[in-house]
């Protein structure tokens, strides 16, 4: 299991900051530079697009190719004390007692649906998870502490390439109704058995449906509101590459 802290986002966006006045690079030059991605940085820097924040592994890359501009930006962008990062859910006891600081990551894979009698289910990316138990715990960004309220998953597949990637994490809000041209991760009601979950940006909505956008694809597809259980908005994302 990897040890990973997430850096708050303006504590990472002054570090980027820094280090582009320090060398003289953009963000993507830096990024490359450090074996990153240069959407791992652009995405902070200079204007966040959408909640994000940088894990520890994509910082110490930073470190390690720019050691003397690191350490003059470092005294003005400090981490956090280290919390804990992730527990698994067996172990999920010994922190009962601890403050809300962590929120439960859920695991989903994706779902190929059979012949269906539903046409969205043949146009969207399709999810299938059990939010029953959380599969992990992960340290709360951006003083998202609420667990009943915030929670993560991993996204499994590539609809919505650029915009989030395989194996980044999306936070999700519990509460705040979702707004059109939002992203967000809509969960389907369960009469065939499973738990099943689509992704995409809410472009459209009257009394009896939705319309989702997922990116890669350009697919647009409409869902009828009684397919929908709940729709989450996508407030934050945390970096796991690096």
């Amino acid at each position: 299991m990897s040890s990973v802290d997430e850096w708050d986002q303006d504590r990472a966006r002054q570090l980027v900051g820094c280090l582009v006045k320090e060398t003289g690079f953009s963000a993507s030059q830096i990024a490359r530079r450090s074996g990153l991605a240069p959407s791992t940085l652009t995405r902070i820097y200079p204007n966040p697009t959408v909640g994000y924040s940088l894990s520890d592994r994509s910082v110490a890359k930073l470190k390690a190719t720019f050691p003397d501009a690191f350490s003059t930006c470092e005294t003005g962008a400090l981490p956090l004390p280290s919390p804990v990062s992730e527990i698994t859910a067996k172990d999920d006891p010994i922190f009962a007692g601890l403050p809300k600081k962590l929120i439960p990551v859920y695991a989903v894979s994706l779902h190929f649906p059979e012949e269906s009698a539903t046409s969205f289910a043949d146009e969207l990316e399709f999810w299938e998870g059990d939010l029953s138990r959380p599969a992990a715990y992960m340290a709360a960004p951006f003083g998202l502490g609420d667990a009943e309220r915030y929670f993560a998953i991993y996204i499994p597949g590539e609809a919505m390439e650029p915009r989030f990637r395989a194996g980044e994490r999306v936070i999700l809000d519990r509460i705040k109704p979702a707004s059109i041209n939002a992203d967000v991760v809509v969960q389907l009601r369960e009469d065939t058995g499973h738990s099943l979950w689509t992704i995409g940006r809410l472009s459209a909505r009257d009394r009896s449906l939705i319309e989702l956008m997922q990116y890669r694809d350009r697919v647009t597809s409409s869902i009828p509101h009684n397919k929908i259980k709940q729709i989450y908005p996508i407030i934050g994302m945390v970096d796991d590459d690096a």
